[in-house]
């Protein structure tokens, strides 16, 4: 798989959207657009608030746990903690296999 931004962004969106189907335990999962990331927020139902889940580094497809509403984990090295890249069919399926609702699947092992 050959990856563009706008590739990314089409992956980011179909993570979201495959995380939804995945988990079928009434949270919508979608995708927030931004200039470095893409960030996925988890809606609770009936209107019970947002967080975000992950983001997703634009140029790389890289998914990270999210540190804020507004900022991805860095680790010890002051690095942004990647746990999975999305730019690849197999990295795809790694990270969805591995998702967990709550977003656990992103910690460091």
């Amino acid at each position: 798989m050959t990856t563009t931004k706008t590739n990314i962004a089409e992956v980011a969106d179909q993570f979201a959207k495959d995380a939804t189907e995945k988990f079928n335990n009434g949270y919508t999962y979608y995708v927030e657009k931004g200039r470095r990331f893409n960030k996925i927020v988890m809606e609770r139902p009936q209107g019970g608030g947002r967080s975000v889940w992950a983001f997703v580094e634009i140029t790389t497809g890289a998914l990270i746990k999210a540190a804020t509403w507004k900022a991805p984990q860095k680790n010890a090295k002051g690095e942004f903690a990647v746990r999975f890249m999305l730019d690849t069919d197999e990295g795809y399926k790694q990270a969805i296999d591995a998702a967990d609702w709550t977003g656990g699947f992103l910690y460091a092992p």
